[in-house]
């Protein structure tokens, strides 16, 4: 170890001027635009780092071995090692096979794993004959894709092969440099190049014959616009799974229900809940073709609530089931002949390891269960669960893997999971979750299918490019990830997209409905109330939250900023704040401004307010946040 710090200690001394250079060199590099794609032809020559062509050296200590299935890394392993600023300790070479035909042009391509890859100048140099050409990318930009680096002109002579060092000119052993695949591919004749995007995630191509079908954050009761949203999916021909997310759970005057999805935290009881699906539901039918199959998952949640206290998560899902099953039996009776047999009514819930702990989460699957025989969709994530990047790594929030599997286990349950982040990450985690159940329950899980939000990140603009999947997307990343692995391969269901459209929805038709203001603890202070308890419309992966200040035109929900690229484990997570401008129809105006304490906090809370400056603290700091000029006042 005393020679790699030598050597890093003496890089460092090289002094800002040259890593500078470097930086300014990798930016020239990656001047020409790359392209990437997900398979080879079948030409192509493939040497792996397990292959006999494969040459690596360096301290032997310093090299990592990674190991998993074809969906993260080529041929299920890869090697990494740790980056310095300038001067190569460790690096590796790709040798072209003496069994290829030579001369020969080649476009040469480097395999990117999903994981160990975070460098942002990765400098793979591709020598033929003697000559050298540099071609530098960001391999934290690609996940388990092919990544073209140009076409080259391999002479008899050689010699001809891919070296990839860990010089990448950032701070010293901040990065990780992957080490996995390279391709070499024969050009028979001079063609243009492939044309694709410079960053293309799996899938490239639409797959024919997905259909996803449209969920529903719900932001109103009002029967007619659910009548109106449910035969609007009919016209549309969805089939599948369709979810209405009503929102957080919550009881008041004796009565069980949700806060919905609307400034100012309105509370709707059960019985609302069941006349607004059961307007759905007839406007699916009536307007759906004679043939079309839906099954329609009444959604809630498990963030806090009416599930903070054991009794009242029981009594909340068994509420929550005897309304599922009085809804179904309302199908049975009111559908006309032949809709019974093919439109279902089942539970749901967006079970967020990160929103409640598991032992108040299972009181709520457990009172659910004790009032129906009909299962419940869970539409939730695994917020820090194991990867293949990290397999020992634990759920959030206290739980285990065993306590994620129990609420997604038969017969109560089915998983139909968040398959959010663009990386792949959200699909690697269920794969383990199934694995997990098929090693040690004796059956991997039944997915009933799957949910992405690429049409709620249109309507708000929320998700930079990170957690907006297209159905299709996650709907192959989640295939290729169960059947890379025999014990967990199966044929996955269609998937869902979730929106916050609500046809026509104006927030006086929602007050005309319901009229009725969640009971939750509310303090004025400064120009506006602060308030416990309640949630933003934000997913868990983007924020968590403490607690909400509402002012004039404004709602600023302090809490956890999180990183979703991480899949929700909250080893990046900062204190900060989520802010939402409310326009003159009381609705939330998007996007919200997400801003991290100007110090590293942990979750930050609203102890009280001057005007429109909050205070906020978690239990250590105390900092202040200016609601109306949205910043942070130091």
């Amino acid at each position: 170890m005393r020679y790699r710090q030598n050597r890093i200690e003496s890089a460092s001394r090289r002094g800002w001027l040259r890593n500078a250079l470097v930086l300014a060199w990798a930016l020239f590099l990656t001047a020409t635009p790359l392209h990437s794609q997900s398979s080879l032809p079948s030409s192509a020559i493939i040497v792996d780092e397990t292959s006999a062509g494969f040459q690596k050296f360096g301290p032997p200590q310093w090299w990592y071995t990674a190991t998993g299935t074809s969906f993260n890394f080529y041929g299920g392993s890869m090697i990494y090692t740790f980056n310095v600023v300038t001067d190569t300790i460790n690096y590796a070479r790709w040798v072209l096979p003496v069994t290829a035909t030579l001369p020969m042009t080649y476009e040469v391509f480097a395999f990117i794993p999903r994981y160990h890859s975070s460098t942002t100048n990765a400098r793979y140099e591709v020598i033929t004959g003697g000559v050298t050409a540099t071609v530098a990318i960001s391999q934290n930009r690609y996940y388990a894709e092919w990544v073209s680096l140009g076409t080259h002109v391999f002479g008899v002579d050689g010699p001809n092969f891919v070296q990839l060092t860990d010089s990448t000119g950032e701070p010293i052993h901040t990065r990780r440099i992957g080490f996995d695949a390279i391709a070499f591919v024969p050009q028979v004749s001079v063609t243009p190049p492939i044309t694709l995007p410079a960053s293309a995630y799996l899938p490239i191509m639409v797959l024919p014959g997905i259909a996803a079908t449209t969920s529903r954050y719900i932001g109103t009761m009002d029967p007619a616009r659910h009548y109106a949203m449910g035969c609007a999916s009919g016209r549309a021909g969805e089939q599948g799974v369709i979810i209405l997310a009503f929102g957080q759970p919550w009881t008041q005057d004796g009565q069980y229900g949700v806060i919905y999805y609307q400034p100012g935290f309105p509370f709707a009881p059960t019985s609302a809940v069941a006349e607004a699906s059961k307007a759905f539901l007839r406007g699916y039918w009536e307007c759906a073709p004679e043939t079309a199959r839906l099954d329609v998952a009444i959604g809630t949640n498990n963030y806090r609530g009416a599930t903070l206290q054991p009794n009242t998560s029981f009594a909340h899902g068994q509420a929550w089931g005897q309304m599922v099953g009085q809804l179904h039996t309302w199908l049975q009776d009111a559908a006309p002949p032949g809709v019974r047999d093919r439109v279902a009514v089942f539970g749901g819930n967006d079970i967020e390891m990160s929103w409640n702990t598991a032992a108040l989460t299972k009181a709520w699957v457990d009172g659910y269960a004790s009032a129906t025989a009909r299962p419940f969709i869970n539409f939730g994530t695994c917020d820090g669960c194991p990867t293949s990047g990290n397999p020992t790594q634990s759920p959030n929030n206290g739980w285990t893997v065993d306590d994620v599997w129990q609420v997604n286990r038969p017969p109560y349950a089915i998983p139909f999971p968040e398959i959010y982040l663009r990386s792949g990450v959200n699909a690697d985690q269920w794969y383990r979750m199934s694995l997990y159940a098929a090693q040690n329950k004796g059956a991997k899980l039944a997915f009933g299918g799957l949910l992405t939000q690429w049409q709620a990140c249109q309507d708000r603009g929320t998700c930079s490019g990170l957690t907006d999947n297209t159905p299709q997307q996650g709907w192959r990343q989640l295939q290729d990830a169960l059947n890379a692995d025999s014990r967990t391969a199966m044929r996955l269901p269609p998937p869902s997209d979730i929106t916050w459209r609500n046809e026509g929805l104006t927030t006086q038709g929602t007050k005309d409905a319901i009229g009725i203001q969640a009971d939750a603890s509310r303090t004025a202070s400064g120009d506006g109330e602060i308030v416990e308890g309640v949630a933003p419309p934000l997913g868990a992966m983007e924020f968590l939250p403490g607690n909400a200040w509402n002012g004039d035109n404004v709602v600023v929900f302090a809490g956890l900023v999180r990183d979703p690229t991480t899949g929700g484990d909250d080893a990046h997570a900062r204190g900060g704040v989520a802010v939402f401008a409310v326009n003159a129809a009381g609705e939330y105006v998007f996007p919200p401004r997400l801003s991290r304490a100007p110090v590293r906090t942990a979750a930050l809370r609203i102890v009280r307010a001057e005007g429109s400056v909050l205070m906020l603290s978690d239990g250590e700091a105390l900092l202040r946040f200016d609601a109306i000029a949205r910043t942070w006042i130091e």
